[in-house]
């Protein structure tokens, strides 16, 4: 992981999750998800580590080993900007 988020903050009651391409199993990022049930949207200030550089602000969230498309960028609830998970490209592993 290369990229550490600036915008991060740490949330009670949340657990970890490492993401990963379900192509290649390459790291994606550590992904803080809060509540029950399977990984959806990836909220950017949610995001504690990612192999992608977050900082240009990419508009698609793609593996940089594979190049396949993992996420699409939205925009949802007054401007919070989130990734929007393609499903069955991406595996998800608690830690």
């Amino acid at each position: 992981m290369i990229y550490q988020n600036p915008n991060y903050k740490k949330v009670k009651g949340s657990r970890t999750l490492l993401v990963r391409c379900g192509y290649c199993k390459t790291d994606i990022a550590l992904y803080q998800k809060i509540g029950k049930g399977s990984l959806l949207r990836m909220h950017i200030p949610r995001i504690i580590k990612s192999s992608v550089d977050l900082s240009q602000k990419p508009q698609e969230l793609i593996c940089p080993d594979c190049q396949k498309l993992l996420a699409m960028k939205i925009t949802f609830r007054k401007n919070k900007e989130a990734y929007k998970m393609i499903r069955s490209t991406y595996n998800t592993k608690e830690l």
